[in-house]
Formats: C-alpha cells, structure tokens, sequence
C-alpha cells in the first residue's frame, strides 16, 4: 500500500511539472511568435492593408515603430538608414499602411496639397524643406518629423513631444497650426464660457464635451448617468486645448516611466478610495472619478464648469478658482502625506 501511494505521488508530481513545462513553453511560444510577427511587419510594413483585410491579423497587431530601435525598418531596407533607401519615395503612402486604419488624418487636415505661396512665404525652413521633400506637397511629415524619433541624441523629446511634431513641443497643438494659418482669423471656442451676461447657460457650449442636454441639468442624476461625446479616457476631451507636458501633482499616461511626473489617471486603491471618502465628507465635496471605468480623469481635482452651471454645492465647489481646482489643497484628498 504504501509503495502504491508513492508511486501515485510521484505521478502526481510528474503530472504537475509537466504541465508546468507545458504552460510555460505555450507562453514562450506564443511570445516568439508575436516578436516574429511585429519583426515581419515593420520590414514590411506596405503588406499591413492586405493582411487585415484578409483577417490575417487584427489592429492590435500593427507594430508602433516610432520611438523603438528596431523602427527604422519600417521606412528603411538595409541596416543603416539613409535618403536612399526609403522604401517609397511617397511618405504618405507608407504612413497610411499602418495610420488608414489605426488613426485617418484627414479629419485633422487635408494631405498631398500644394501649399499656397502665401502661407509658404513665412514658413519655418525644416517646414519648406520637408514641403520640397515630398514634391512640393504638404503631407505627413510636414508637420511630423520623423525621422528625430531614430536619433538617439533626441529619444528624451519623447515626453514632451510624443507625437514629434516638427518644432514642438507646443502650448497648444494650434500652435504647430499657426505656422501656415494666420492665428488672427481664427478663434478657439472656450469650453468653459458656459454663462452669459445675464447668467443663463450656453446649452451649445455643454454639447463640446457632452452628448446631448438630456439630463444635464437634473439634479438627480449622477455623474455615471451623463453621457459624453467620448466613451472612455475623458482626458481626452481636454487635451484637445491644453499644453500636453507635465503640471504639479499629475502627468499623462505616456510619461509614465519616461522621466515625468507619475501618472495619476488610474484607478484609485481602496485604500486611496476610503480617504478620498472620507475627505470628501469632511470638506463637504465631491471628487468625481470616471464613468465606467473609476479612474481619476482630469474632472477629478479639476471643475471644468464656470460658476452658476453647477447647482449641487458639491460638485460646484471649484467653479472659476485658481487653475480651477475644486480645493487648492488638493493632494491632501487622496493621499496622507
């Protein structure tokens, strides 16, 4: 019996090492098989269209090459990148393989224009010369200037300019605009010029960030209830004006771990949760997180709203202060020390 029992145990335990090995050599597998995939792709990027239209491979598994060091072969044949051996003389053309799908550009602004001579007369050099370099026709890189992402003298721009606009970073991404268009014939639309004169809302500005008024003004319902012009990350509906670079207290998602701030717009611990609870009594206010997800999105330590719009004292604490904050002290709420 008890030779039994230990050959059984042993069985047991070559049962379970083998589906360790197993588990692990799938993992190992399935890892090769992805690098294989993203090095198959960036050296031959102009098949990416085909293969997702033949479901060979999804969205996800286009390869990001800016920034990376294996990402020169995405434009370039050969192992040193030069003028000669771009992989296409039409830059647009090779962007589009990946960004058609992932990211259309033509909403933002038109490509493969020939510039006006009037906006060419006072154009920055490194634009012209990025002008000429595609035929005398504005397109991707007129405005992106790629090829600082493969300089390792300028892999720390990254933070600051993650989208490597040429001449940025900028205050607002307008200001990359203003260097063809006269900033004089054009005026932003403040989301937050929400009153008029005779104090009643703008219903037309709340539709910048929020879907429609239904609800909008119900006192009843709750943050989770408002709907929005975007479904997740509502960060976003503030970058779309304001400086992308690191401000007291918190940073964006793609400086973390690259020299800036750390990045606040997660999802709070419950430990952090039952101070922001408890602060949130005591200060009588209310520190909204994201719809859906919980994360601590910009609306969190910062009242997008101009005074008067708010009626719940609340979420109305805040309302035209300093930087718009809903308390000065805002670190306090969320952590102990």
């Amino acid at each position: 019996m008890k030779k039994q029992t230990e050959q059984f145990s042993r069985k047991i335990v070559l049962a379970i090492f083998v589906c360790l090995f197993t588990t692990e050599g799938f993992a190992v597998e399935q890892k090769k098989n992805a690098i294989d995939l993203r090095k198959q792709l960036i050296q031959n990027p102009v098949s990416i269209p085909k293969l997702l239209q033949q479901g060979k491979i999804a969205l996800q598994d286009i390869p990001n090459p800016h920034w990376q060091k294996d990402g020169c072969a995405a434009c370039h044949t050969g192992r040193q990148p030069n003028k000669t051996n771009l992989r296409t003389s039409k830059g647009d053309q090779l962007c589009n393989s990946c960004h058609e799908k992932l990211s259309a550009h033509d909403y933002i602004h038109i490509s493969d224009i020939k510039l006006p001579s009037k906006m060419n007369k006072n154009l920055p050099a490194s634009f012209k010369k990025a002008i000429r370099k595609n035929g005398n026709r504005v397109g991707c890189t007129t405005c992106h200037d790629l090829p600082m992402t493969c300089k390792k003298n300028r892999q720390k721009e990254q933070g600051k300019n993650p989208l490597f606009f040429r001449s940025g970073p900028y205050d607002s991404r307008t200001g990359l605009c203003y260097h063809c268009h006269d900033a004089s014939k054009y005026k932003r639309v403040n989301a937050h010029d929400q009153i008029t004169n005779k104090g009643k809302v703008k219903k037309e500005t709340c539709l910048i960030c929020h879907r429609s008024h239904d609800d909008l003004f119900n006192r009843e319902k709750a943050n989770s209830q408002l709907k929005y012009n975007l479904k997740d990350n509502l960060s976003r509906l503030c970058w779309g004006c304001h400086r992308w670079k690191p401000h007291p207290g918190g940073s964006f998602s793609f400086f973390s771990g690259k020299g800036g701030t750390p990045d606040h717009l997660v999802k709070p611990s419950r430990q952090i949760l039952s101070h922001m609870e408890d602060m949130q009594k005591k200060h009588k206010i209310r520190f909204p997180l994201e719809p859906g997800t919980g994360k601590v999105f910009c609306a969190t330590c910062h009242n997008p709203h101009e005074k008067g719009v708010i009626k719940e004292l609340e979420l109305a604490k805040g309302a035209d202060s300093k930087n718009r904050l809903r308390m000065q002290e805002i670190c306090s709420n969320c952590h102990n020390k």
